[in-house]
């Protein structure tokens, strides 16, 4: 069967038929014929960039179509100085430069900036190290919790504060694998011995995962609820307890050796550690490289740094005063248009109190468009009074409660309590 082939092309010197020129792959006789029909890559990439090129020229006006011509000749003419014993490992990088110089051009390409690329790490899109070979004594560690220590970062998109695993592993006698596991978005941040050697990590839970402190050649496999994971998702736990062997299996072949439970966001695997022993990290990704920069710090650390900039201040009494007053005026206007009055009460208190909030913790008043820091759950909770004529803050109350100005009405947990 005949086949047009574009290196084969060189020696044909038609201005309008530059790329006429074909042969049969039976009949190859010269250096150049028998590189391209031998190699399956060079002879798709040739293929291509004939398909290629004669399709971009149809779409060019005249001018444009003549100057894609005269580069494309002296691409080809460049061809025999580059790669001049026609080896296919040289022609092939030649082909596939010049078929991304093409599509850059004339595709309007621009090179993609992730905004933190350290979010793809561990992503697989199979439940396996393929292509990895582990050594037969590997030894499995599996070890986690429901969260870590809390940070004052975010690290995903699911509004919870991260929290921090600090993992330390001492396994001098066999190479170890680790499995991972957190509900919380969590950091694992990871050291060892000088005679341990961590061959890979599978982590994994609910929320997003982030391993750090290993070199980047160790190979993490990383599947989570939110990344839609090869490996699905779970948290070490006692009730995880039977999903913890078919994930080694699966992954690496055989059951972990043993599983440990985080203690206070920290976990020893392997023998005991003792003060006196070393431990070393890898500076290739520190636990700062996944923290979210863009988003507000979590916590009371949020709310003061709100506060350093002028986007909160702190509330005072004036504040509830405020409040009750004109809940108070909305009340009785309220009545008035349907017609009714209250009867006097005997040793009545003040009515602003009845509309005063009756619990105020960690209170402030929001005077700027902010985000709600993530984390502001329990004991780190807050009072928030939106002032007239700021927008409604982004993000999730938790159980802190908001009063707004502008509609006069109370979202939260304490809503009510009067």
């Amino acid at each position: 069967m005949k086949i047009n082939k574009l290196i084969y092309a060189i020696s044909i010197v038609v201005p309008t038929l530059l790329f006429s020129a074909s042969f049969s792959c039976t009949d190859a006789s010269t250096v150049l014929e028998n590189t391209i029909c031998s190699n399956q890559k060079l002879d798709k990439l040739d293929k291509y960039m004939s398909e290629y090129y004669f399709k971009l020229k149809s779409s060019l006006n005249k001018e444009q179509s003549t100057q894609l011509l005269n580069s494309q000749r002296d691409w080809l003419r460049g061809r025999e100085k580059q790669c001049q014993t026609f080896e296919a490992s040289c022609l092939i990088e030649y082909y596939s430069n010049r078929v991304f110089e093409l599509r850059k051009k004339y595709e309007n390409l621009e090179e993609y900036t992730m905004v933190n690329a350290q979010e793809l790490q561990g992503l697989r899109n199979i439940c396996s190290f393929e292509g990895i070979t582990f050594p037969e004594d590997l030894r499995i560690y599996a070890g986690g919790g429901y969260s870590g220590e809390k940070t004052n970062y975010q690290i995903d998109q699911s509004g919870h504060q991260a929290t921090q695993f600090d993992v330390f592993v001492n396994s001098p006698e066999h190479p170890v694998a680790l499995v991972l596991g957190a509900y919380e978005p969590s950091i694992w941040n990871i050291s060892w011995t000088k005679e341990t050697y961590i061959k890979a990590v599978v982590v994994t839970g609910y929320h997003r995962q982030a391993v750090a402190g290993l070199p980047n050649n160790v190979p993490i496999l990383n599947s989570s609820y939110d990344n839609r994971g090869a490996c699905g998702y779970m948290y070490v736990s006692d009730k995880n307890l039977k999903k913890i062997n078919p994930l080694a299996n699966k992954v690496f072949g055989k059951n972990v050796a043993m599983v440990y439970y985080a203690e206070k966001g920290k976990i020893v695997f392997g023998e005991p550690i003792h003060r006196s022993d070393t431990l070393y990290t890898s500076k290739d990704n520190p636990p700062h490289s996944f923290f979210d920069t863009s988003k507000p710090l979590a916590g009371q650390a949020g709310l003061n740094d709100f506060v350093s900039k002028h986007i909160l201040r702190r509330s005072t009494a004036n504040d509830l005063e405020r409040w009750a007053k004109l809940k108070e005026q909305a009340y009785k206007k309220t009545l008035k248009a349907k017609n009714e009055e209250l009867p006097p009460v005997a040793n009545a208190k003040n009515p602003q109190t009845l509309f005063s909030p009756q619990y105020v913790h960690n209170g402030y008043v929001i005077l700027k468009k902010m985000t709600i820091p993530a984390g502001l759950y329990g004991g780190n909770s807050a009072t928030f009074f939106l002032e007239e004529g700021v927008p409604y803050p982004d993000g999730d109350l938790g159980h802190s409660t908001l009063y707004d100005f502008n509609t006069m009405e109370c979202q939260g947990t304490a809503c009510g309590m009067h």
